[in-house]
């Protein structure tokens, strides 16, 4: 036997209108326009709605009794009508133990038809205040990620400037350095012998600096360097 087919709970796709928003088509502009707005009133579910309709319509509007006052708690009433569903419920099945012909029944279903009217209305009066805290949950979410991430980068900021500091401490102060695009040594005072070595090992210190490639760096591009490996490096 083949494996069971999964049957969706949704209706099928509009397969008729969906293959004619093609690229080609859409690119020639030859796919259908969008269904102009309705201005006057429109049905929906075997029902007429008016456009100008508020979104949770009274139920007086609906035709429908009303079982609680205008004033009221939604709690209590929720409360009561969730009560009164049990116990109808328990009436409709006394009646159809010892009497299911009797007419009293068709008056219980349509009790209980009432009092779940009620109670899906009750529910549906919460749903803007369910998207105010949905939204609001939402923005709480983004904001504590937001304070998280900018304190992470703060401790990381603290870290690379610790890093920098203790770099610079650990750096020696003879460092050549660099006025006007030229080396400057840190000249020291030197003996009588020094001096006469140094002399003679002119000419070899002058081949040796013509054969470098590349000047010693300054303190300022050693630090470049060391923030660039720092940078490559992660957290």
């Amino acid at each position: 036997m083949g494996e069971p087919q999964q049957v969706s709970a949704l209706p099928l796709p509009p397969m008729q209108y969906i293959k004619e928003y093609t690229d080609e088509n859409i690119r020639k502009n030859l796919a259908p326009k969008p269904p102009p707005p309705i201005k006057d009133n429109y049905m929906m579910f075997g029902n007429q709605f008016q456009c100008d309709d508020l979104i949770i319509r009274p139920l007086e509007n609906q035709g429908i009794e009303r079982l609680h006052p205008l004033q009221f708690d939604h709690k209590k009433e929720l409360r009561k009508l969730n009560i009164s569903i049990l116990v109808n419920f328990l009436d409709m099945l006394d009646i159809l133990i010892k009497s299911p012909g009797s007419i009293k029944r068709e008056e219980k279903l349509e009790d209980l038809k009432l009092l779940f009217v009620h109670l899906h209305h009750l529910i549906n009066e919460y749903r803007p205040h369910q998207a105010r805290e949905t939204l609001r949950v939402m923005m709480e979410v983004q904001k504590r990620q937001r304070l998280e991430t900018a304190e992470r980068f703060q401790k990381h900021l603290e870290r690379v400037v610790e890093m920098i500091q203790s770099c610079l401490a650990s750096l020696p102060d003879d460092l050549p350095q660099l006025e006007g695009g030229v080396m400057k040594f840190k000249s020291e005072p030197m003996d009588a012998d020094e001096s006469s070595s140094c002399v003679g090992h002119a000419e070899l210190q002058a081949e040796s600096s013509t054969s470098k490639s590349k000047p010693v760096l300054d303190k300022d591009a050693v630090m470049c360097s060391i923030i660039d490996e720092m940078t490559n490096e992660r957290p």
